[in-house]
This record gives structure tokens, C-alpha cells and sequence, in this order.
């Protein structure tokens, strides 16, 4: 009868289901980044069947990471795992020197679930560019695209 308790409450906890654990992407993830996998999960604090879970914006910086055990190194090649294999994925891109010490964004994402496949959605966490860059790089297209058919 503990469970009728009043004021009875489960403590925090994050979900990590079967589907996740018995996928090939997960069973493919290096060690140190499936053990930091439920602590990105858990930084999205709305409920699992919620369909925003994966709308959300969160950041997670490298002192965190520390403070859960992980040497800075380490973090990045977690940061870098997660996106290659599917489970998060780059919103934009900060860093201590040249983006304005600014914090990295990341949403969850549901593309381990084609990992191995044809279907599967590669991205490269050093190749991934920071908001600015990325429309710098835009225009620059746009206008060097535009500037070449006026001279065609």
C-alpha cells in the first residue's frame, strides 16, 4: 500500500525505452556517449508522448558536462557522437573564442531510427556551422548565384 500514499511521488527520472536500447544506433554508440545519452534526454522537461519533445531548444556546456564527470574532450566527442548517430541534433553553434562565448543549442531528434538505413540523415557536428555563419554563407550564395545570371 505505499503506492496509495498520500503525497507519494516517484523521483526524477528519464526515460530511455526499449526501442531506443535495442536499436542499432544506440548499440553502435561508444560508451561514454550512451552513458551521457539520458542526460541530454533528460534536459528537455516536457512529457515523453509530448509532440514538441522534439521542438525544443535546450543547450548543455561543456562545465556541465564536467560536473557530470565528463573531461572536456570527451564532451566534444559525445557532442559529436549524438549528432552522428541520430539522437540530437545541431541548432546553432557556440564555443569560447570565436563565437562570441556563446552556448551551443541542440534539439532532440528521432533520425537513430534510419540509422544503418538508406533513409538515414547524416550530419557532421565539425562540418555544422554557427547561426551567423550559416546565413553569411546564404547570402553569399544567393548574391553569387544572382551576380553570375547578370553577367550571363
Amino acid at each position: 500500500m505505499k503506492n496509495k500514499r498520500r503525497g507519494y511521488k516517484l523521483p526524477p527520472f528519464v526515460a530511455v525505452t526499449w526501442q531506443v536500447l535495442n536499436s542499432k544506433a544506440y548499440k553502435d554508440l561508444p560508451h561514454a556517449a550512451a552513458k551521457a545519452l539520458p542526460y541530454f534526454l533528460g534536459r528537455v522537461k516536457t512529457p515523453f508522448k509530448d509532440p514538441t519533445r522534439f521542438l525544443t531548444e535546450f543547450t548543455f556546456s561543456y562545465p556541465e558536462g564536467k560536473r557530470y564527470g565528463f573531461a572536456f574532450s570527451t564532451f566534444s566527442k559525445i557532442i559529436q557522437n549524438l549528432v552522428h548517430y541520430g539522437f540530437i541534433d545541431p541548432v546553432d553553434k557556440g564555443g569560447l573564442r570565436g563565437c562570441g562565448r556563446s552556448y551551443s543549442f541542440f534539439k532532440l531528434s528521432i533520425r537513430w531510427q534510419n540509422y544503418g538505413t538508406e533513409q538515414f540523415k547524416r550530419i557532421d557536428w565539425k562540418c555544422f556551422q554557427p547561426r551567423d555563419q550559416r546565413q553569411l554563407q546564404k547570402v553569399k550564395c544567393t548574391t553569387s548565384k544572382s551576380e553570375m545570371s547578370a553577367h550571363v
